[in-house]
């Protein structure tokens, strides 16, 4: 079983109550193309609030428009993850996760701005670069996306979790959380196996290939804590 921490992958976890105009936005998505992003839910003004609060000057909401901005080509959404341990190719998912999928292609590309400290300016550079995977759980995930101490980047996201996204493959892209909704923001996992028992809890974004090299990161991660493998970049391409 998981341990409970902050924003992290937690163990068994009752589902998290899908919001109605969420669940309209999943039915819309039979209707759109297989790769289109879906428009965003609507919002939810107590978590605009908040990140405005932060300072965030999108609320939460990075636009679609602005992570793909000047993108070449055409075809689905590919991030390729440059390891310690060898390259992931994950196919994103903004037909049924568009603001997570926006805020990761705009963290990825050094678009969207986040805040490294509490407090602290924003800025914009590639976060993801040189990034540590930090948290790997033997059979069942690795986990990157934090920088330094701090858990989140400034913001929060809402959860886009639809009835439909199982954790039923290996190479499951997913949102850490911080085990309370909407409180996902960077970090996210990608699983080396099934995990069923985390269907209804984060928010998933893509699916990934090379299970052989997200179980070597696994593995690098829990005989190296203190000097675990590196993510040292993410490329968003079309493919």
């Amino acid at each position: 079983m998981l341990a409970a921490v902050r924003t992290t992958v937690r163990g068994s976890a009752p589902p998290l109550p899908l919001l109605p105009a969420a669940a309209l936005f999943v039915a819309v998505a039979g209707c759109v193309g297989a790769h289109a992003p879906l428009p965003f839910a609507p919002p939810l003004p107590a978590l605009v609030a908040a990140n405005e609060a932060a300072g965030d000057p999108y609320g939460g909401r990075f636009p679609m428009e602005e992570a793909l901005a000047d993108l070449p080509g055409q075809g689905p959404l590919i991030a390729l993850l440059d390891t310690d341990a060898g390259t992931i190719r994950c196919r994103l998912e903004p037909e049924t996760a568009p603001i997570t999928v926006a805020n990761f292609i705009g963290l990825a590309r050094g678009l969207r701005p986040f805040q490294v400290e509490e407090d602290g300016p924003w800025t914009r550079a590639n976060f993801y670069d040189d990034l540590p995977w930090h948290r790997a759980i033997e059979g069942q995930f690795v986990q990157t996306g934090r920088r330094g101490d701090r858990e989140n980047p400034g913001f929060n996201l809402q959860d886009e979790i639809s009835p439909g996204a199982k954790f039923d493959r290996p190479g499951a892209l997913a949102l850490a959380n911080a085990g309370a909704p909407n409180s996902g923001a960077a970090q996210f996992f990608i699983t080396s196996e099934a995990l069923s028992h985390l269907n209804g809890a984060y928010t998933l974004f893509g699916a990934c290939d090379s299970p052989h090299v997200v179980r070597e990161l696994s593995r690098q991660v829990r005989a190296r804590p203190s000097d675990p493998p590196r993510l040292r970049k993410v490329t968003i391409t079309r493919g």
